[in-house]
Formats: structure tokens, sequence, C-alpha cells
């Protein structure tokens, strides 16, 4: 008996398309709640933004300029994270996709 048919290579295939598909969506959206927006960064945000109000009162022009870099840097960080998880979420559905397609040509 032959268990490696090339149905059963599609099915296969199929059901690991949409594994992979449901797992990157799952783990793009645990990266956008979790990390794009999490605690600390807003917290060195916050921080940031008291360091440059006291860098104005205070007239510290080098002080100013080094918090906003690192203001900068975290918003940067934010975005790539946020774009690493919309790029997950994104390959997810087009596995997801694909097993559809797969699974609709077999059904027909």
């Amino acid at each position: 008996m032959e268990f490696l048919t090339p149905l059963n290579l599609l099915i296969l295939i199929t059901l690991t398309l949409f594994t992979f598909g449901s797992l990157s969506i799952l783990a793009g959206l645990i990266l956008l709640i979790n990390r794009a927006y999490s605690s600390e960064l807003k917290t060195l945000a916050a921080q940031t933004s008291r360091l440059v109000q006291k860098g104005l009162a205070e007239d510290i022009a080098a002080l100013i300029g080094q918090a906003s870099t690192l203001l900068n840097a975290v918003n940067d960080l934010i975005r790539s994270t946020a774009g690493v998880g919309f790029t997950l979420i994104l390959v997810g559905f087009v596995l997801l996709n694909t097993a559809a397609f797969i699974a609709y040509q077999l059904v027909r």
C-alpha cells in the first residue's frame, strides 16, 4: 500500500500551508499587540519628552539634541516592529489563500 500518492501529497501540502498560514497570522497579531506598543517603549518615550522639556527650560542644546535622537530611534523601533507584524499577517493570508485554492482544485 502506497501512502505517498499524488492526492495524499496535495492534501499534505494543503494542510501544511494552512498550518503555517495560521501560525504566521497568529505570530503577527501577537507581535503587533505585545511588542509594538509595549509599556517600556511608552515609558521611554514619556521620559524622553520630559528630558526635552527640561533641556528647553534650562537651555541645554546638547541634551535636547540627544533626547530628540533617542525619541526618533524609539519611533523607528515601533514602526519596524509594526511592519514585521503586518508582513507576517500578509504572508499568513497569502498562505491561507494558497491552501484554499489547492483545496478547491482538489474538490472540483
